[in-house]
């Protein structure tokens, strides 16, 4: 009896809360485990295959993603090190160009001021010369009026405004000569 009124609490209790009797919820849970022990029999083998299969696939995925993420790292510091090393080789090249330009611009004002020593000698030569030919001409004219003075004072009296004159005369010739 109290099994018989267990069995009708437990029919009412899910049957109210299921909309199902126990008969039909034993027949559910049977054919279930039928249905549990077909797969199992037939199928479990491939099952599991399968998800060993996609387990060792996702497996491999993650190793290969791990081996790329390493290799990223690797190139990575290898183009940092890359940039450092053109950017230093870049510097350096710069300051060898700075430094051979600052070498041939002194270079280029030694040689222009050795230039322009050598001429500024070249042209006081040249001065000295023309003054030396000058001072030599001056020689040759005051000869050539002191020659012609003589010539005339020799050959007429001298007076004073006569003198002048042949001053004048002989500054003439040896302007027109």
């Amino acid at each position: 009896m109290l099994a018989d009124t267990l069995k009708n609490f437990v029919e009412e209790s899910l049957g109210l809360l299921l909309g199902v009797g126990l008969e039909e919820i034993l027949i559910q849970l049977g054919g279930t485990i039928v249905l549990f022990l077909v797969i199992r029999k037939y199928f479990w083998k491939n099952l599991t295959e399968f998800m060993e299969k996609r387990r060792a696939y996702m497996d491999e995925e993650l190793f290969k993603a791990e081996a790329l993420k390493v290799e990223a790292a690797q190139i990575k510091a290898n183009a940092d090190e890359t940039y450092s090393t053109l950017r230093n080789s870049v510097s350096k090249t710069l300051e060898d160009a700075r430094v051979r330009a600052q070498k041939e611009e002194s270079e280029i004002i030694a040689k222009a001021k050795a230039e322009a020593q050598r001429l500024k000698l070249e042209a006081e030569k040249e001065v000295e010369l023309e003054v030396q030919k000058a001072q030599d001409q001056m020689k040759k004219e005051i000869v050539t009026v002191a020659t012609v003075l003589a010539e005339k004072i020799i050959q007429k009296e001298v007076d004073a405004k006569k003198y002048e004159q042949w001053v004048d005369e002989a500054t003439n010739e040896v302007k027109r000569s």
